[in-house]
């Protein structure tokens, strides 16, 4: 692990040059400024369902053209000969995106709600969340070779794992929902504005680890797979 420090500098590096803080920040911006024209709105529902989707966006659509980035310049080949191990690149992912979730979620939480919030359930929330997409769309990119086909089944993926914002506005009440981990996410981060709970704070956390420990594993094998072995 001791290239990893050198790695995560870097890639903090790539998501700048590839306007990720930018991104994320303008939107981050623009949702504060619709929000604010709408007092009367319930903010703590809209805000908890506006950070699901910022880590959402981070982690499964940029780790998705990042790592097509580096297939396209062979750089992922070239890593697979040198020291680094797979769970280094995939932490560094983890770390850079994640950082820049956090950063951004707090931002939007301070332009809207304040900062009198339940800070626990929002560092596990929006940590969580982002580890899983990162993981997720790992997984779900490294068979691509093309931007189009993979923004295609990004999109559809991520309108899947979305659903549970149905529940979230009160539009349904199935127990369905708790089979979706973002259902866990939004149960986390709706903590961060009223209580949650203990019996759906504990299913959060081990829905969202068990779904982490399940991304990790096929992350490792699809890099094994269709990275270093080429595999199609």
């Amino acid at each position: 692990m001791k290239h990893l420090a050198s790695m995560i500098r870097w890639y903090f590096l790539l998501d700048y040059r590839f306007y990720i803080f930018h991104i994320s920040f303008v939107t981050v911006l623009l949702w504060s400024l619709l929000l604010n024209a709408f007092p009367h709105a319930n903010r703590g529902t809209i805000v908890s369902a506006l950070i699901l989707l910022d880590p959402a966006i981070l982690g499964f659509v940029f780790i998705g053209a990042l790592v097509l980035y580096e297939k396209t310049n062979r750089s992922l080949q070239a890593l697979t000969v040198t020291p680094m191990e797979i769970r280094e690149y995939l932490l560094t992912h983890i770390t850079t995106l994640t950082a820049i979730a956090i950063l951004a979620s707090f931002l939007l939480l301070v332009m809207t709600m304040g900062v009198a919030v339940n800070y626990l359930y929002f560092f596990a929330g929006v940590i969580l969340t982002s580890v899983f997409f990162v993981l997720a769309g790992f997984v779900a990119v490294s068979r691509f070779t093309s931007v189009n086909e993979y923004f295609i089944a990004g999109a559809v993926t991520l309108l899947i794992l979305n659903i549970p914002l149905i529940h979230h506005f009160g539009l349904s009440n199935s127990w369905l929902f708790y089979l979706f981990p973002t259902h866990a996410s939004l149960l986390l981060l709706s903590g961060i504005f009223e209580p949650v709970t203990l019996t759906d704070s504990i299913y959060a956390l081990l829905m969202l680890s068990a779904c982490i420990a399940i991304c990790y594993v096929l992350a490792e094998r699809m890099f094994h797979t269709h990275i270093v072995l080429g595999g199609s």
